[in-house]
C-alpha cells in the first residue's frame, strides 16, 4: 500500500495538482483505521488509501478539501464524546459510528510550487526569469523570437505566445512584459486562459488603453477588471531587477496567502467561482449527511434509505439509526 501510495503521490506532483495526505496519528480501539494508516485526497474529493471507514472517510474528505484551500494543516480528532474545540489547526468531531472508537488524523497540504509564464523577452523578463528560478518556481517563457540561450534558467522557451498546450494551469501565473512588441495580443491570450492571476508590466496610461482595446475585443468586462496591471508591489522599483523583485514578491504573497476567488475563463465566457465552494464534481458524486453533516459517497454508502421521495445517504449505522429516530429533525419539509 506504501508503495502504491507513493507512485500516486508522485503522479499528481508531476501534473502539478494540488492535494493532501492524511495519516492517522493516534487510535483507541475499535476503528477500522490503524495507526500510520495514509490516504490522499485530490482536489475532486478522491481519496486514495486508507485512513477508515464510515463518518472518518467523510470527515476527513471534508477537511482535506478544506486544507488545500487553506495551504494550511489540521489535526482532527473523533471521538464518541465529541468536542468543542476548532482552531485553524484543529476539529474535533463526534464519531457517529456505532462501534465509537477514537481516531486523530494529521491532514497536510501537498502544494506544489507554483508554475510562471513569462510573455516578452524584455530586460525585465530576463530578470524575472532569473529570480522566479532561484526561488524554485516552475518558469516558461514565450516570446517571439526567443531562444534557450537569452533564458537559460527557464524549464521551457518557446518562440510563440500560445497557451493551447498547456493542460493544468492550477498554481500557474503569467506576467505579459512584452514592452511595445504585441502587448494588446499577449494580454488578451493571456486573459482567455483559465489562469486567476495575470499581470501586464506597463504604466497606468498604457494599461487604460490595453483594457479599452480589451473590452472592443469582446473580453468580458469581469475578466478584465481581474488583470492586474500596473502590477508588482509598490517598492518604488527603478531598475529591472527591482521591477522584477517587486512583481515575485507579489506573486508569492498571492500564493502564500488565502485566496478568495479564483477566475475561470473559456473564450468569451467568464465566471468566478468561490474557492470555498465545491467543485461540480464532488456534489456530483457525494451527498452531505444530514446527521453528521459530512460527505458520503453516492458510490460507496453504508446506508440508502428513501424519505419524503428522495434518497438519503448514510455513512454508518448510527447516523442511520438517529435519522429514522427523528427524520424530521434532519431534514426540514
Amino acid at each position: 500500500m506504501f508503495n502504491e501510495l507513493t507512485l500516486q503521490i508522485e503522479k499528481h506532483l508531476a501534473k502539478g495538482a494540488n492535494f493532501a495526505i492524511a495519516q492517522v496519528i493516534d487510535r483507541i480501539a475499535p476503528s477500522s483505521g490503524k495507526v500510520g494508516d495514509k490516504a490522499i485526497i485530490l482536489e475532486t474529493g478522491e481519496l486514495i488509501g486508507w485512513i477508515g471507514g464510515g463518518c472518518v472517510r467523510g470527515i476527513v474528505i471534508k477537511e482535506a478539501l478544506d486544507v488545500i484551500k487553506t495551504k494550511r494543516y489540521r489535526r482532527v480528532r473523533i471521538s464518541p464524546e465529541g468536542g468543542t474545540r476548532s482552531t485553524a489547526t484543529h476539529k474535533e468531531y463526534v464519531m457517529s459510528c456505532q462501534s465509537k472508537g477514537t481516531l486523530e488524523v494529521m491532514i497536510e497540504p501537498v502544494i506544489p510550487q507554483p508554475e510562471l509564464i513569462v510573455v516578452g523577452k524584455s530586460n525585465i523578463s530576463r530578470k524575472l526569469v532569473q529570480m522566479a528560478s532561484a526561488a524554485d518556481f516552475r518558469v516558461s517563457v514565450m516570446a517571439n523570437d526567443a531562444d534557450v540561450q537569452m533564458f537559460l534558467s527557464a524549464n521551457n522557451v518557446s518562440d510563440d505566445v500560445d497557451f493551447t498546450s498547456i493542460k493544468n494551469f492550477t498554481n500557474t501565473y503569467i506576467i505579459v512584459t512584452t514592452q511595445g512588441e504585441d502587448d494588446e495580443l499577449s494580454v488578451k491570450k493571456a486573459l482567455e486562459t483559465p489562469v486567476k492571476y495575470v499581470g501586464f508590466v506597463a504604466s497606468a496610461k498604457k494599461s487604460e488603453n490595453i483594457k479599452a482595446y480589451l473590452t472592443n475585443a469582446g473580453i468580458p468586462e469581469e475578466r478584465i477588471a481581474q488583470l492586474r496591471s500596473p502590477v508588482g508591489l509598490d517598492i518604488n522599483a527603478k531598475l529591472a531587477s527591482e521591477v522584477a523583485i517587486s512583481i515575485l514578491a507579489e506573486i508569492i504573497a498571492d500564493f502564500r496567502g488565502e485566496n478568495k476567488t479564483a477566475s475561470v475563463c473559456c473564450g468569451s465566457k467568464t465566471k468566478v467561482e468561490t474557492e470555498t465552494e465545491p467543485n461540480a464534481q464532488f456534489l456530483e458524486d457525494y451527498y452531505i449527511n444530514p446527521v453528521c453533516q459530512v460527505p458520503v459517497s453516492k458510490k460507496n454508502p453504508k446506508h440508502i434509505i428513501e424519505y419524503a421521495g428522495e434518497k438519503v445517504y448514510f455513512c454508518c449505522d448510527g447516523c442511520k439509526v438517529s435519522f429514522e429516530k427523528e427524520p424530521g429533525k434532519y431534514i426540514k419539509a
